[in-house]
């Protein structure tokens, strides 16, 4: 299974009174088992990269093809059960427990009047076991850390059962010990056989866990697209960041 851009335009049309390119154009294809992190500058794109690959925004032109089928053409119920976004880390301000909170990712192959099924209350169990948040299931979101918030979203997006993980910055705002902990359970999702396409500004992060990394430019243009060791080099982030090798070594590597 692969989750494809093809030659995708991405950005906001006229109805959104924007009217603006921000990925001019890119092709790339994430696999089952990848981990593609996105990373470049803040306004490079990441974020409606993202949003396009999880099918949240129509491309402006190209296509998203998930196994061959172009996802804007599935109903809500099959899209759910392929990617899965996880917006950037935002407090909540209602009190649903954890348990509630992940349960939330089934809600979409439920509909507006569906109860819970066995099936979903064993994903929900699962995606607890998996971000190891059962000793956490029923206190309200709202007394959690943010390390522990943010693996409550992963956690939802696991019993969504999505093949593919679209994450925006998981790593935002944590301290070392969780931000670290974040990826981890990516790359063990990831080992299972999900593919996850992950935009950080943590390169030592994206330098350890990613197989690939995608980096953007200022434009959205994408620079360069490969192994860690191949792309998080002096010269390929001067030309991301536009700043000289004494500054990517010092504020970057």
């Amino acid at each position: 299974m692969s989750l494809e851009l093809q030659a995708l335009k991405a950005g906001y049309g006229p109805e959104r009174g924007l009217a603006r390119d921000v990925i001019p154009h890119i092709d790339i294809t994430v696999e089952a088992g990848e981990l593609l992190v996105v990373a470049g500058p803040n306004g490079s794109g990441k974020t409606t990269l993202l949003k396009t690959a999880a099918g949240l925004l129509r491309p402006l032109s190209g296509r998203v093809m998930v196994s061959g089928k172009d996802l804007h053409s599935l109903g809500i119920r099959e899209r759910s059960g392929l990617t899965a976004f996880l917006f950037q880390l935002r407090d909540s301000p209602w009190p649903f427990t954890v348990r509630e909170t992940i349960a939330q990712g089934c809600y979409a192959r439920q509909g507006w009047l569906g109860s819970q099924t066995r099936e979903d209350k064993q994903a929900v169990e699962g995606a607890l076991e998996k971000a190891h948040l059962l000793d956490l299931a029923e206190r309200p979101i709202t007394e959690l850390s943010g390390g522990e918030l943010q693996r409550v979203y992963i956690a939802r997006c696991i019993a969504q059962g999505a093949a593919f993980l679209l994450l925006d910055e998981p790593e935002n705002n944590l301290d070392p010990k969780y931000a670290f902990m974040v990826m981890n359970l990516c790359a063990a999702l990831v080992k299972e056989g999900r593919g996850a396409m992950i935009s950080l500004h943590n390169l030592r992060l994206a330098s350890r866990f990613a197989h690939r990394v995608a980096l953007l430019g200022p434009q959205g243009n994408l620079i360069a697209l490969g192994p860690p060791h191949e792309v998080l080099t002096e010269e390929t982030l001067g030309r991301a960041y536009d700043l000289s090798s004494d500054l990517v070594r010092e504020l970057i590597l």
